[in-house]
């Protein structure tokens, strides 16, 4: 019974306790054991991340990686579940205020992500500002990587399962269509999409 000792459901048993109670209890000791552990998780976090403002909704469990790794989350964001935000200990991520980033999309910064204000990310998206190098015969192992930080616009929208690469800069206003590879330097207020993405038509609703 969760590990208590005879002698202990036998007083128990003697003080009038049912089994169904000692359930409870063995049942109440584990939920216990899960607090602590998420608080130690949480602690070791806080230690690396600066603390996302209690505006700031998570809607399943979040991953940080790449220890110790700056994170700063601006007010009223939301993070869908199994979103991961990686960054080494010379870069930053930087998310501005009514930003919200859904289900199993991912950030990775060698040399610096910064993503504005009410900018909506969608499932599945890929930011990463590094790249592998490549070598006929070796593929990727042993090759280092290149890097370039990466931009992204107030407003804009990203759609499922894009890829955005090092050194890209998405301009304020922007749409990018889903499964696009966005590799460049793009204006305001226009729609991307594409594999590689381009630029398809300006939209006229975009602000100065």
């Amino acid at each position: 019974m969760g590990g208590l000792s005879l002698r202990a459901r036998t007083f128990l048993k003697e003080m009038g306790f049912a089994d169904f109670t000692l359930r409870c209890l063995s049942f109440g000791v584990r939920v216990a054991a899960l607090k602590l552990r998420l608080l130690w998780n949480n602690l070791r976090v806080l230690a690396w991340h600066k603390p996302a403002p209690f505006s700031t909704a998570f809607f399943g469990r979040m991953h940080f990686g790449l220890l110790p790794c700056r994170v700063e989350i601006g007010r009223d964001c939301g993070f869908g579940d199994g979103v991961t935000l990686a960054a080494n200990d010379k870069a930053v991520i930087r998310i501005g205020d009514d930003t919200t980033i859904n289900n199993g999309s991912i950030v990775v910064a060698s040399d610096g992500v910064t993503i504005g204000n009410s900018v909506a990310i969608a499932e599945y998206v890929s930011i990463r500002d590094q790249e592998h190098g490549f070598s006929p015969g070796s593929g990727v192992r042993g090759q280092g990587y290149t890097t370039a930080p990466i931009v992204i616009g107030d407003c804009t929208w990203i759609g499922r399962g894009c890829y955005i690469a090092p050194g890209t800069v998405i301009g304020r206003d922007c749409i990018v269509g889903a499964n696009s590879v966005v590799r460049g330097i793009f204006p305001d207020g226009v729609l991307i999409a594409g594999t590689p993405a381009k630029i398809r038509k300006r939209l006229t609703e975009a602000t100065d």
